[in-house]
């Protein structure tokens, strides 16, 4: 396995549990689907980035998790202007947000190398 591979199975454990946990603070069903969603994807792309087959897969889907938590976590922000008890939910969606732009990114760059 090379690292990219490592460091995608580490984002989604990442994604996995702080999905779970943002699930427990907001009892939102859609939030629980997201985390799976996004936990899946970042399974398959270190699949796709460790077989080296069809790396545009191992780029794409990390993508995706990326603007599925980012658009929720702009979402939380702009609702946490009011409601303060939003703000740490909207911090660690931004977070996973962020780490799954880091696996998009690393994917990208094992992809051009």
């Amino acid at each position: 396995m090379n690292p990219t591979t490592i460091l995608l199975i580490t984002i989604s454990l990442a994604v996995l549990l702080l999905g779970c946990y943002l699930w427990r603070l907001t009892s939102s069903r859609s939030m629980f689907l997201n985390t799976l969603f996004g936990s899946t994807c970042m399974l398959l792309a270190a699949y796709h980035c460790a077989t080296h087959h069809k790396m545009e897969w191992a780029i794409m889907l990390p993508f995706f998790t990326t603007m599925l938590f980012g658009g929720r976590a702009m979402g939380t922000w702009w609702r946490s202007r009011k409601e303060e008890n939003l703000r740490l939910p909207a911090q660690l969606m931004t977070g996973v947000a962020a780490l799954s732009l880091t696996a998009t990114i690393s994917a990208y760059m094992a992809f051009q190398g």
